[in-house]
C-alpha cells in the first residue's frame, strides 16, 4: 500500500528494479516467441525483444520511482501498464495493416509477457534489499538469451517432404478412385498417373534492411501427370503463390500476370525397379518454361509407389534472370538474390485423380 511506503536506502533503485523486471520478461518473451511465426526477422527476433523489454523495464522503474510514495501508487502503476499495453497493440495493428502482415500475433504474445513481468515485478524488486550490481545479473542472462536465440525464430519454410502428404487413408481412397475409373494397377506400375494433390514452394534469399532472410511462397495449383513410359509434366500458376507478406504476393502476381503458367516437361523419366512402399531417389531432367523462356533443368526427386498411387517430392535451383525475371530491389530496404529454390510435392493416381 502506498500509505505504508517507507524509504529504505538499502533497497534497489526503482529504475534498476524495472530493468531487472524487464530482463525477466525478456527471457520469458524470447522463449515464448520461438514457436510463433516471425513476420520479419529483423524487427521480430529475440534480440530486439530483449532490448525492447529492457527499455520498457527502465521506463517502468522511472514511473514507479515517481509513484511509489503517492496515494494509490500500485493501482495507478497497474493502470498505466495496461494503458501502455493497449497503445502498443494499437501500434502493432497499424504495422500489421501497413508494413508487416501477421505482426499482431507475434507482438501480442511478446508484449503481454513483457508488460505482465514489468508490471508485477518492478514494485516487488524495488523493495528488495540488494546491491545495485545484483540487477545486472538478470540483464546479462537476458542478453545472452537474446543473442543465443537470434535467428532461431519460426520463419516460413519452403521445405517439402513425402511425409507431408496424406497418410494411408488418402492413399487407399485414391487407389479405389483409380480402380473405379477402370484402371487396374499392375505389378510393373505402367500407365499414366494424374496429379490430384499438388503443392509447390519457392525460397528466395533476400537481404532485408541488412539482414539475410528467406522469402518463401506456397501454391496449391500444381497439376500434371507422370508415366512410367518416360514422360513427366506439371503445370503451376505462378500468380497464386502466397507468402507471409501480401505486398510480396502482389508483386509476384503482377510479375507473371501476362504469362502465369510455369511448365516442366520431360521424356526421360525412368521409374526405379523398387517394390511398393519403398522411397527411392533419382534425377529427372527436362525443360522448364517460365515467361515463355525454356531452359534445361534437373530435379532431384524422391518418390514412393503404393499400388495405383505414387507420391513425389522434388527440388531444383533456378537463376531468375535466365527466365527473364528481374529480382526486385528497393535500395536500402530489400535486395533479392538472383536465385531461387523450387520444390514440389504431389500425389498422383493411375488413371484418375486423388480425392
Amino acid at each position: 500500500m502506498a500509505d505504508d511506503y517507507t524509504y529504505d536506502p538499502r533497497t534497489l533503485d526503482p529504475i534498476l528494479a524495472g530493468v531487472a523486471a524487464g530482463s525477466v520478461g525478456a527471457i520469458a518473451a524470447s522463449l515464448i516467441a520461438l514457436p510463433i511465426h516471425t513476420p520479419d526477422e529483423l524487427i521480430a527476433n529475440s534480440l530486439t525483444v530483449t532490448i525492447a523489454a529492457l527499455v520498457i523495464g527502465a521506463l517502468s522503474g522511472l514511473l514507479w520511482r515517481r509513484l511509489r510514495a503517492s496515494a494509490n501508487a500500485s493501482r495507478t502503476f497497474a493502470l498505466t501498464m495496461v494503458g501502455a499495453f493497449i497503445i502498443t497493440m494499437m501500434a502493432a495493428a497499424i504495422i500489421d495493416q501497413t508494413t508487416l502482415d501477421r505482426f499482431i500475433p507475434y507482438a501480442g504474445a511478446v508484449s503481454l509477457v513483457i508488460f505482465l513481468s514489468v508490471g508485477l515485478l518492478t514494485p516487488v524488486f524495488s523493495r528488495a534489499v540488494a546491491p545495485a550490481w545484483a540487477a545486472l545479473i538478470p540483464v546479462i542472462i537476458a542478453l545472452l538469451v537474446g543473442f543465443g536465440l537470434f535467428g532461431r525464430g519460426t520463419a516460413a519454410d519452403g521445405a517439402l517432404e513425402l511425409d507431408d502428404l496424406a497418410s494411408t487413408t488418402t492413399t487407399t481412397a485414391a487407389a479405389a478412385s483409380g480402380q473405379a475409373a477402370g484402371s487396374s494397377p499392375d505389378a510393373s506400375g505402367s500407365g499414366v498417373y494424374t496429379v490430384g494433390d499438388g503443392v509447390a514452394t519457392y525460397t528466395v534469399p533476400e537481404t532485408l534492411r541488412g539482414l539475410a532472410v528467406d522469402a518463401v511462397g506456397r501454391s496449391e495449383t500444381l497439376s500434371g501427370s507422370v508415366s512410367t513410359d518416360g514422360s513427366f509434366e506439371f503445370t503451376l500458376d505462378l500468380t497464386t503463390f502466397e507468402s507471409d507478406q501480401s505486398r510480396r504476393d502482389g508483386r509476384v502476381s503482377s510479375m507473371f500476370a501476362a504469362d502465369p503458367n510455369a511448365v516442366f516437361t520431360s521424356d526421360s523419366f525412368a521409374w526405379p525397379d523398387e517394390p511398393d512402399g519403398t522411397a527411392v531417389t533419382f534425377d529427372v531432367t527436362g525443360t522448364m518454361t517460365i515467361n515463355s523462356t525454356e531452359r534445361d533443368l534437373t530435379w532431384q526427386v524422391e518418390a514412393r509407389r503404393d499400388g495405383s498411387t505414387i507420391s513425389v517430392t522434388g527440388e531444383t535451383d533456378i537463376t531468375l534472370t535466365e527466365f527473364g525475371i528481374e529480382p526486385p530491389s528497393i535500395a536500402g530496404i530489400v535486395e533479392v538474390e538472383d536465385e531461387a529454390r523450387l520444390e514440389v510435392l504431389f500425389q498422383a493416381v493411375e488413371g484418375g485423380v486423388a480425392e
